[in-house]
């Protein structure tokens, strides 16, 4: 018993990954042949980066907000015996006032969170859907944050070009968002905004696009109409571009107030929702997929 009680120590782990939107945990262990086998896996929108990418400060209630999570995240991870591992990624990596989150979010951990950079956030991404697919054929996969949009190009294992753009659903939304709905105009500054990101990275055109991360998941669980969120109907769901598209145009016809009917629609994505599906369309269009394949994965995967 006390050597299963090791093992299950050493093996299980809790990794967090602080976004500008939201804070994720993923409870999990590998198996012999390396399967990912999840736990628990947890999201809590606090916007860390509210403002961040206009002010480059910290807000000091979003700082509280994220803390307050940090906090019930440690105690799962000590509830399960697990061995802890925090990174942060756009939402600190904008903002020049960074230590007044991480000095106290280490004093809640009990470690340091880890700041990665662009490029190792891509390549994690990658990675999570990379290494569940069997062969070495060409990948393109996609991670929509608030802060940051990752496009990574591969085969198989091997990652070939990737980028980190500065564009995401919080940042495109507090950029160019006065209007509640959005009018065409705004819809179309922040279209023409990711097409200018997108641009300055040449892909190669694939039919599908793995897309990763809440703007892509939600988006999934609106179109399968799920009442509550079910990450094992959402992983691997397959959509048309033009199912995209006009699941994007509905929700720019919609207040934030409508948008939040939707049950598998929390609050504190209705605001970003159409930045961020915008964005999705964009890439699709760049990437020339006619198939988006929705992945309940990410970085905190790939760590595992």
């Amino acid at each position: 018993m006390r050597l299963v009680s090791l093992v299950r120590l050493v093996r299980m782990r809790a990794i967090i990954d602080i976004g500008t939107n939201s804070v994720l945990l993923l409870l999990a262990s590998r198996d012999s042949e390396g399967r990912v086998l999840v736990t628990d896996d947890v999201a809590r929108v606090t916007r860390l980066g509210q403002g961040a990418a206009q002010s480059r400060r910290l807000h000091p209630e979003a700082i509280e907000r994220t803390l307050a999570v940090l906090r019930e995240y440690r105690a799962l991870a000590d509830q399960h015996q697990a061995q802890l591992e925090a990174v942060a990624t756009e939402g600190l990596r904008m903002a020049e006032d960074a230590d007044a989150f991480l000095g106290p979010a280490a004093r809640v951990l009990g470690q340091p969170v880890r700041l990665i950079s662009g490029d190792e956030e891509a390549e994690l991404s990658y990675r999570s859907v990379a290494q569940e697919l069997p062969g070495d054929a060409p990948l393109h996969v996609l991670d929509i944050g608030g802060g940051s949009t990752e496009l990574v190009v591969g085969c198989g294992p091997q990652v070939l070009d990737r980028r980190s753009h500065p564009m995401g659903s919080v940042r495109l939304t507090e950029q160019y968002v006065r209007s509640d709905p959005p009018t065409k105009a705004e819809v179309e500054a922040m279209a023409a905004a990711a097409r200018r990101n997108l641009a300055t990275q040449v892909v190669a055109p694939l039919p599908e696009l793995h897309g990763l991360a809440g703007t892509v998941t939600t988006m999934a669980a609106l179109l399968l109409l799920l009442d509550e969120y079910d990450r094992h109907k959402v992983d691997g769901s397959r959509f048309a571009v033009w199912q995209v598209e006009g699941l994007r145009d509905r929700l720019a016809s919609m207040t934030q107030a409508e948008r939040c009917r939707f049950p598998a629609l929390p609050p504190g994505r209705a605001d970003v929702i159409v930045a961020g599906v915008t964005i999705l369309v964009e890439a699709l269009r760049h990437c020339g997929a006619q198939t988006l394949v929705v992945r309940d994965r990410g970085l905190r995967y790939a760590l595992v």
